[in-house]
């Protein structure tokens, strides 16, 4: 034993310590065993009935509740933007490596935004557009109208 615990002790015999032990190991089973069943235990089973004890009409009710809840995210995540088109494309002769791009990114109800950005050697400029029910009030290139339509596209094939 190092010094430090020596003098924590006090002097006392392997026989106390030991005892000591055993009585934080006893004491923590039963903080353990107490907080599972009055907590944790009631929490994974909120209803309070166990499997045995439900019946049509509980398993009808459990039922009408998932489809309740599944309809409410359905709802929620079609104000998230979820379909993307990307297009990459030269803007000019000169430039390779296809170094600008269009970006469309639309929610379930066909609302987002596109950005565009044009790379040539002596700077790159961006721009952006709102797309409102599948459609933007501005004029769009060949490559943002490509990219609008993957993004719609994924959009009409996930509601049909």
């Amino acid at each position: 034993m190092n010094d430090a615990a020596a003098s924590f002790m006090g002097g006392s015999s392997t026989a106390a310590i030991t005892f000591i032990i055993l009585i934080v190991v006893a004491g923590s089973i039963v903080v353990v065993t107490i907080y599972h069943w009055a907590v944790a235990r009631p929490r994974f089973r909120p209803s309070g009935i166990t499997a045995s004890q439900t019946g049509p009409e509980e398993a009808e009710r459990d039922l009408e509740d998932l489809r309740n809840r599944v309809a409410a995210l359905e709802a929620a995540s079609a104000g998230a933007l979820q379909h993307v088109g990307f297009v990459r494309f030269n803007a000019f002769a000169d430039v390779g490596s296809e170094l600008s791009y269009a970006l469309a990114a639309i929610d379930g109800r066909g609302n987002g935004f596109l950005i565009s950005s044009i790379y040539s050697r002596e700077e790159v400029r961006s721009y952006a557009k709102a797309v409102r029910g599948f459609t933007t009030d501005k004029d769009l290139s060949a490559e943002e109208q490509r990219a609008l339509d993957t993004a719609v596209s994924q959009a009409k094939r996930r509601r049909g």
